[in-house]
């Protein structure tokens, strides 16, 4: 399990102090990407809201996605991929009964992108990790733990607005057998109770 009971950590105090400072950045950082981001939504509704990092946690960037851009995502990808789906596949992602890329976020249509305030965090995590690899990935942990709580407080400041039961909130991972852990894991702590059992419950082809 990558998760458990939270525990007082010990050992290199720097360390611990790297991670709450890291936490404030992350906020301060979002709430600036994220005026970019909604510019470029405009109208389009949102449902989705991800943090996302990597399996080394030396990469962090805020996803976000629309119904709009999903529906034409999935008819893309149904174009693509046409010969390896059925007839009832393409016709269930077409009347909406499941998705071909809702709930994975590199498939979605709007991030933070590469000269934002959450690229320069990147850039001090790999700084952080390349300085020591072992120490730094004992933390992950704590840079999940990190990671979550500034988004939950983001959130709870109602960062885009006062519709909570209308947008999932997750952390996820790009490259890493325990993508699902993870992304139930911070579901359930960033969302209603309504919304984290409808996506625990998510079906995709």
């Amino acid at each position: 399990m990558f998760f458990h009971v939270i525990k007082k950590y010990k050992g290199d105090i720097e360390m611990e102090l790297f991670f709450k400072d890291l936490g404030n950045k992350i906020q301060q950082a979002v709430k600036k990407d994220v005026k970019k981001i909604l510019k470029e939504v405009g109208k389009e509704k949102i449902y989705a809201v991800a943090l996302v990092t990597d399996s080394d946690c030396i990469t962090l960037y805020l996803a976000v996605n629309t119904y709009e851009y999903m529906q034409k995502a999935d008819e893309e990808t149904i174009e693509m991929l046409q010969e390896e789906l059925t007839e009832e596949d393409i016709k269930n992602v077409r009347e909406g009964s499941v998705s071909l890329t809702k709930w994975i976020p590199d498939e979605w249509g709007y991030s933070d992108g590469k000269n934002s305030k959450l690229s320069k965090i990147s850039k001090l995590l790999f700084t952080k990790e390349e300085s020591n690899p072992e120490e730094y990935a004992r933390y992950k942990e704590l840079f999940f733990e990190t990671v979550i709580l500034a988004f939950k407080q983001l959130i709870e400041s109602k960062i885009l607005g006062d519709n909570s039961e209308e947008i999932t909130y997750f952390v996820s991972i790009s490259d890493d057998e325990s993508i699902y852990e993870i992304e139930n894991h911070s579901a359930k702590l960033l969302n209603s109770k309504n919304v984290y059992e409808k996506f625990i419950e998510r079906t995709e082809l």
